[in-house]
């Protein structure tokens, strides 16, 4: 059996990815038109498994790039410089080899005859869904201009979203890594210049330094097992993460955490009210936008909770009702879309609502940065103190001894 990775359109219009198995390429869409589904593109998995690894790696399209890419071409259409155009002008201007491939493979497609959200689809995992389908909307309605200029801001303050919450989080990482070196150095090369000294003293060693000379024992002697179970362990990891069940556990287990999860739900509140405004406002329908947020809103619970509330409107019910009853909106945003789905003016509330939690996600950053630093000095403080307090303890019991 062969893997084949689609993309599709549902019977309502919705983008569908994934995987089929089957004998060959013709029973595989076989079986997706069995489905009831639209195939829009078709690809053997294994075949691509290296080649798209590979283009993820050195091929990568930032959304800083995409920012600079809507804000530039927003720019030309205003002016009145036709789209092929003003897409040949900022490939020829485009400094990163990835954008420019991708902008020359547009190029291809308009002059196919692909619109240019459908060109847009077809850069497989470079332009994401809110570009696309809030080009579609564009398209429509004649607003191409002020669209990409909405996509060119909302991707901006996408990415800063992101700076800011990978820049909570490395300063830890950055204090457990030197922790864990400095205890590496500490047990593998300075307890040996020790240990013999340590052996001669003809003292009963006590329990924390007994510890600590195992400890750098077991290092020495058994470092490429402690490489083999951390290799392994992460390989496991990576595995383990390829299951949606396994990943959307824990989405759940992040959202429950105490100091984690509330900086981790602020940033999704941020993501899903500016998004959802972004499509909102550049005309792309509730029921669409709905199903684009679920897929990018960065948590696969709140996502199935977005994805409810999408049925529920095809139901003639509001999305307020179903986000209230889910539990993970805080009523203040509840209020917010209720208000905005009763007067129509549902983009600008969410607009709002994006404004303050921006805001309070900062404010926790900042909080937890603050938090972290002294914490995390004590930690390691306190590790490197228990080593250096076993090694001088026989010393100080040869000194009792003598007194």
């Amino acid at each position: 059996m062969a893997t084949y990775r689609y993309r599709a359109r549902g019977n309502s219009g919705e983008l569908i990815t994934g995987q089929v198995e089957a004998e060959n390429e013709a029973e595989a869409l076989q079986v997706l038109e069995g489905r009831g589904l639209f195939v829009v593109d078709f690809r053997a998995g294994r075949a691509l498994q290296i080649t798209s690894l590979a283009e993820a790696f050195f091929n990568r399209v930032k959304k800083q790039d995409l920012s600079v890419f809507c804000r530039q071409l927003a720019t030309m259409i205003g002016a009145g410089i036709p789209i092929v155009r003003a897409l040949e002008l900022l490939a020829e201007q485009s400094e990163k080899r990835a954008m420019r491939q991708s902008i020359e493979r547009i190029l291809e497609s308009l002059r196919e005859g692909s619109t240019f959200h459908e060109a847009l689809e077809r850069q497989h995992g470079i332009f994401p869904p809110i570009m696309v389908h809030s080009v579609e909307a564009a398209e429509i309605s004649g607003s191409l201009e002020n669209t990409l200029e909405e996509l060119s801001e909302h991707l901006a303050r996408d990415h800063e979203l992101e700076e800011k919450i990978k820049s909570t989080l490395a300063y830890p990482a950055i204090i457990i890594s030197l922790t864990a070196a400095v205890l590496m150095v500490l047990l593998v090369f300075v307890i040996p210049a020790f240990q013999n000294v340590m052996n001669s003293l003809g003292v009963p060693l006590p329990l924390p330094t007994r510890i600590v000379l195992h400890t750098g024992m077991a290092l020495r002697r058994g470092w490429y097992l402690i490489i083999i179970l951390i290799s392994g362990l992460a390989f496991f990891t990576v595995r383990s993460l390829k299951s949606e069940s396994v990943r959307r556990r824990m989405d759940e287990l992040l959202l429950k955490m105490p100091v984690f999860g509330n900086l981790h739900k602020k940033a999704v509140i941020s993501r899903f009210s500016r998004t959802l405004g972004t499509l909102l406002k550049s005309g792309v329908p509730i029921m669409e936008a709905l199903e684009v947020v679920a897929r990018n809103v960065g948590n696969r619970v709140v996502g199935d909770v977005i994805l409810q509330a999408r049925e529920n409107v095809r139901e003639g019910k509001s999305v307020a009702d179903t986000l209230e009853a889910s539990g993970l909106f805080p009523p203040m945003v509840i209020a917010m879309i209720a208000v905005g789905e009763e007067t129509g003016a549902l983009d600008s509330l969410l607009a709002k609502v994006n404004a303050f939690y921006e805001r309070e996600l900062e404010e926790a950053a900042r909080r937890l940065s603050s938090m972290l630093e002294p914490a995390m000095i004590v930690v390691l403080g306190a590790a490197v103190g228990f080593i250096v307090i076993s090694i001088l303890l026989p010393y100080f019991q040869i000194i009792g001894n003598m007194g």
